[in-house]
C-alpha cells in the first residue's frame, strides 16, 4: 500500500527539515501543496530539501518547475484540467523533454470515480473519506460503493482525509491502493515521531507499505 504525505498548506520554517527526516525514515512520496506560495518561495522550499530526495516530490502548483528540478511528478487540480490550451502545451513540452513523471489528480465525490478522463493518471486521491470525530466513512461514501470503485479498470485510488492509524487500516481493508496523510501528521505535537509511529502501526498490523 502506498503511503504518501501532503504538506500543510501554510508556510512553515521547519517543515522542509521534518520532511527530509521523513524521507530518511522511508517516506516515498511527498505531495507539495502550498497554494499561497509564490514561485520564488515554492522553489526555495524544494531547494531546502536535499537533491537526492527531489525525485520523491509531486508538485500541486508551479508545474513548470518539473523542467527545472528532477521531481517525481505533478498533481492536476480541477482548474489545471479546465485550462485546455495550457494543459495541452504543458503535456507537449513534457513529451518533447522525454521526462517520465507521475501524474495524479483528486476526486471529492464517490460518483466521480466513473468519470472518463482525457489523460491517464497514475493514481487519484479521493476524499474526504473519513470523519475524524468517529473514524467512520464521511457522508457520501459507503463501503459497497468504495469496494466497487476499487475494481474499476485503469484507475488506482488513494484515500485522503481523516487518516489515522485506525482509518488507514480501514482503507486497506476497503481495497485502497494507498492513503494520503496530512493533518494527522502536521497537527501532531511531534510530526516526525507521529509519522514513525504510523509506520510502526502498519508493520504491526501486517499492512505492507510501498
Amino acid at each position: 500500500m502506498n503511503l504518501v504525505l501532503i504538506t500543510s498548506s501554510h508556510k512553515s520554517d521547519t517543515e522542509a527539515e521534518m520532511v527530509t527526516k521523513m524521507f530518511e525514515a522511508g517516506l516515498k512520496t511527498l505531495h507539495l501543496r502550498k497554494p499561497k506560495l509564490s514561485t520564488k518561495h515554492f522553489t526555495a522550499f524544494i531547494q531546502s530539501i536535499p537533491t537526492h530526495f527531489h525525485d520523491r516530490i509531486i508538485i500541486h502548483s508551479h508545474h513548470d518547475l518539473i523542467f527545472k528540478f528532477n521531481l517525481k511528478g505533478v498533481h492536476f487540480t480541477g482548474i489545471h484540467l479546465s485550462r485546455k490550451l495550457k494543459k495541452w502545451w504543458f503535456l507537449r513540452r513534457l513529451r518533447l523533454s522525454g521526462k517520465k513523471i507521475t501524474n495524479t489528480r483528486g476526486y471529492r465525490k464517490l460518483s466521480e470515480v466513473y468519470n472518463k478522463e482525457e489523460m491517464a493518471f497514475d493514481y487519484i486521491l479521493i476524499g474526504t473519506i473519513f470523519n475524524t470525530l468517529n473514524n467512520e466513512l464521511y457522508s457520501g461514501y459507503y463501503e459497497q460503493g468504495l469496494k466497487a470503485a476499487m475494481k474499476i479498470p485503469g484507475k488506482t485510488f488513494l484515500a485522503r482525509g481523516g487518516m489515522n492509524e485506525i482509518t488507514i487500516e480501514k482503507a486497506y481493508n476497503l481495497g485502497f491502493s494507498g492513503v494520503a496523510l496530512s493533518n494527522v501528521i502536521w497537527k501532531a505535537e511531534n510530526p516526525f515521531q507521529k509519522f514513525v509511529s504510523i509506520l510502526d502501526y502498519c508493520q504491526k498490523k501486517n499492512i505492507p507499505i510501498d
